[in-house]
């Protein structure tokens, strides 16, 4: 079975919140996943608006990336929206259960040091997992774990297996000399599961 990739791209320049087009992690993916033979898709999300629709539509792809800026308190969105717990409780509305199952990567800086809130986004997409880092990232590090872990996903599913928390043990062991490429002096991996 391959990978098949949705992602969910916002602003990327803080420094220009007015710009909603120049980030673009479709550059790297479109042509990464392309080469791996997996399928892929874009869209652009501006707003919980964009979030509701697209989130409507029946999603086909088993990995949906949230790329954007993020913090321990949410995933921000270009026009400043918030996803967090109150957005989740009080403005967004339930997921269909058509989209539930997925994989979602929140390829963003700091949202995984915040595990209720990524245990209270991975109920609420009805993901099959989550992940999400725990440190500030760049952007080519990000598209770096995140090829690699999602090469450990096919190849588990290549054996008609889930992939496990060992798996996933197995990657972060694979990926460790990596920790400090991002960042000096990091103890910890910077991605987690959930």
């Amino acid at each position: 079975m391959t990978i098949s990739v949705r992602v969910f791209d916002t602003i990327l320049d803080e420094r220009k919140l007015k710009d909603t087009v120049s980030r673009n992690s479709a550059d790297f993916w479109k042509p990464f996943c392309k080469s791996a033979g997996w399928t892929f898709s874009h869209e652009r999300i501006h707003s919980f608006a964009d979030l509701k629709y697209l989130m409507s539509r029946k999603i086909k792809e088993d990995v949906i990336i949230f790329s954007g800026h993020g913090m321990e308190d949410g995933f921000y969105l270009s026009n400043g929206d918030m996803l967090n717990q109150e957005a989740i409780e009080s403005i967004l509305g339930e997921i269909p259960s058509k989209n539930h199952g997925k994989i979602i990567i929140f390829s963003s800086c700091y949202m995984g040091k915040s595990a209720g809130l990524c245990q209270s986004l991975k109920d609420y997409f009805g993901a099959r997992t989550l992940f999400a880092y725990q440190h500030l990232m760049a952007d080519r590090f990000c598209f770096l774990f995140e090829s690699i872990l999602l090469s450990s996903i096919e190849q588990a599913w290549s054996k008609k297996e889930a992939f496990s928390l060992k798996d996933f043990e197995d990657f972060k062991t694979n990926t460790s000399f990596m920790k400090n490429m991002n960042e000096e002096k990091v103890k910890k991996h910077p991605m987690l599961m959930f």
